[in-house]
């Protein structure tokens, strides 16, 4: 397996997973989804949003658009649905960020991030598994918010969707 095809991978699973995160939140109230927790962004639906900024910042920087992209406040989307139609166009530029990943030199190419006023250099490749890693960080928080609920979002390792796929 080559590396674009391993990240290519991750990211399928980074969907896979994200698809289970929106199925289980969307049988959460309003209440449930804004309920105060000490992990994550501090309610599932604000570490929801999180994944989504997050995916927008690494998009702006691999296209090398807006380096300084901040993740928005969880307030900046209404509700669930609106934030689910806001990654549209996300996932949109994602499908078009991966077909790059077989290119070597992009892959080696220094990428600047601006936090804080500091720049900070990765290169594409790193940022490329950084948003697989990141969201599965999240996940782990996401799913034990909805068992504190009384919810589950269920197993969502690599290798559980590899089975599903298999069969």
């Amino acid at each position: 397996m080559s590396t674009s095809d391993t990240i290519r991978r991750l990211h399928e699973h980074r969907l896979w997973t994200r698809a289970k995160i929106l199925a289980a939140a969307r049988t959460c109230s309003d209440a449930e989804l804004h309920r105060p927790f000490e992990m994550g962004m501090g309610t599932l639906f604000g570490t929801i949003v999180h994944l989504w900024g997050a995916e927008m910042v690494w998009a702006n920087v691999l296209e090398e658009g807006d380096p300084g992209f901040m993740i928005p406040p969880a307030g900046a989307f209404p509700s669930l649905a609106a934030l689910e139609e806001a990654w549209k166009p996300l996932d949109a530029r994602w499908t078009a960020l991966l077909a790059r990943a077989g290119d070597a030199a992009f892959l080696a190419k220094p990428m600047a991030r601006v936090r804080d006023g500091k720049t900070f250099t990765t290169n594409a490749h790193d940022i490329y598994l950084h948003v697989c890693t990141h969201q599965h960080y999240h996940a782990a928080q996401i799913s034990s918010m909805l068992r504190q609920m009384g919810k589950a979002l269920g197993p969502n390792d690599l290798i559980v969707m590899a089975r599903e796929q298999w069969t």
